[in-house]
């Protein structure tokens, strides 16, 4: 493990050597073509077979000569947000954050108690997240306890549209799930064509277990291929429970469905476009059979996906800055910015969940606040001074200036570059005061604020009524076809 940087450059950890990424991909391409990987979708094992797979039942095993001329058809994906500006060019190494909208229980901002997840909740939640000016995309699911099951992503769609501008991550539970998602984003985009151009939505297909694609993550791999939907694919190893109790064998393990996975889309449409490389890593916690996300092997963990993912010259995905706490508490704050700081040191193109507490279960706005704080302030962190001689000649004339036991409160220089400093939102610089009786509002009180207010004042960039009107008239259809079959 080494630490690496140049004059001018970010501070990055590299955890595999080029000889070691290339072990573990070839030690993947042996799983694929001994072990095989099950595919039940007759279509994707026909693209298989006509590719040169062996097809025995639904298990098709993949040679290695397939695998490597399917990853020379990978190319670069911009993502735009939703007034077609570019914002996220997820192939230049920049470390960008999202945060997830809905999620199974939801810590309610005004009564500070836990309860299931509304569909009113998207409302508040996706405002608060369009607010934040650390969070890049949002991310939703469709976890709402009032709304139909058949109808759950397409929904949640549909409300995040409207209250923000940035890109969305989508996580579609089946093909006519990614379908009617693309009927919605294509109304707020202005049709097909120009969101294929400027695509403000990722789409999401996540293996069910290792070495075994569903039904429905297949279809919907395949349907992004052929609808040229932007994709992020990637299994889910947790050490000691459905991976190898080591990090060396989820990353085989792992790398090898991302792989079969790679092969199925781009067999479909050459070309079509791949986000990521790389895959969420969770340890099991033997003694509660919890999957932590926040274990110190995972960090580890992500750092080699990330050299992993670089060594196929894509972005990095994987890396979650959430925490196992059930509350936004001391423990969450410790857990997100060791994350955070394994974010930035490791070069994590896209980390997701951000501010998610309860081991991925629990929403809370007060989480998602301290996960943007977190975030600006190991921004902070890693931007280098300069040291050329340009600037030291300066600091020599200043120090010349004001002389021994000099006053740079007063000079020029410092009312020039102190608002360059960070200040913090809800982190807490006031001077202490040993004889003052109360010390002021403790964090948690101070996040539950920041909360409210932005929820209450920000007002995400409306969409024309006309948009909105196609909207409802797409949602009503959606519930009619429900209530035929």
């Amino acid at each position: 493990m080494t630490l690496q940087t140049g004059p001018g450059d970010p501070l990055r950890l590299q955890l595999l050597s080029q000889v070691q990424a290339q072990a573990i991909h070839e030690a993947s391409l042996r799983v694929l073509q001994d072990v095989g990987y099950h595919v039940p979708v007759d279509e994707a094992r026909e693209l298989l077979a006509s590719a040169g797979a062996r097809i025995d039942g639904q298990r098709a095993y993949i040679p290695a000569d397939l695998v490597e001329r399917t990853l020379q058809t990978l190319k670069p994906v911009t993502l735009y947000n939703r007034l077609g500006a570019p914002v996220l060019s997820l192939a230049e190494g920049k470390v960008t954050f999202g945060a997830l909208a809905d999620t199974v229980f939801v810590r309610d901002p005004y009564t500070c108690s836990n309860r299931p997840y509304r569909k009113a909740d998207q409302v508040w939640f996706t405002t608060l997240l369009d607010a934040l000016p650390n969070i890049d995309y949002i991310q939703c699911v469709g976890q709402a306890a009032d709304v139909p099951n058949a109808l759950q992503t397409q929904v949640a769609v549909l409300q995040t549209v409207c209250h923000t501008s940035k890109p969305i991550w989508v996580l579609p539970y089946d093909r006519q799930g990614l379908l009617d998602t693309l009927d919605c984003v294509e109304i707020v985009a202005g049709g097909r064509g120009p969101l294929r151009e400027r695509p403000f939505m990722i789409c999401v297909s996540v293996p069910a277990a290792p070495l075994y694609g569903t039904r429905e993550n297949i279809e919907v791999l395949l349907t992004c291929a052929e609808t040229e939907t932007p994709l992020i694919t990637y299994s889910c190893p947790a050490l000691g429970g459905n991976s190898p109790c080591s990090v060396a064998g989820a990353l085989v393990l792992s790398n090898a469905d991302w792989l079969a996975n790679v092969v199925m889309h781009q067999l479909k449409h050459p070309g079509a476009p791949m986000c990521t490389a790389g895959f969420t890593v969770q340890v099991m916690d033997m003694r509660s059979t919890l999957w932590s996300y926040c274990a110190p092997e995972v960090f580890l963990a992500y750092a080699a996906v990330t050299d992993l993912a670089h060594w196929y010259r894509m972005p990095a995905w994987g890396l979650e800055l959430c925490s196992d706490s059930p509350q936004p508490d001391a423990q969450a704050g410790a857990e997100m910015f060791a994350e955070c700081m394994f974010a930035f040191l490791s070069g994590v193109e896209m980390v997701h969940n951000a501010g998610i507490i309860g081991a991925g279960k629990l929403g809370a706005a007060e989480g998602v606040v301290l996960a943007d704080e977190i975030i600006e302030y190991t921004k902070a962190m890693f931007q280098l001074p300069a040291f050329d001689h340009m600037q030291l000649t300066e600091m020599v004339k200043m120090i010349a200036e004001v002389g021994p036991m000099g006053n740079y409160l007063e000079h020029p220089h410092t009312l020039g570059h102190c608002r360059n400093m960070w200040y913090p939102q809800v982190f807490d610089r006031s001077m202490f005061d040993p004889v003052r009786k109360e010390q002021g509002v403790d964090l948690m009180q101070r996040l539950n604020a920041r909360a409210r207010q932005l929820i209450e004042t920000h007002t995400p960039l409306p969409l024309p009524d006309e948009t909105l009107v196609e909207l409802e008239r797409l949602k009503a259809s959606w519930y009619r076809r429900m209530s035929n079959h």
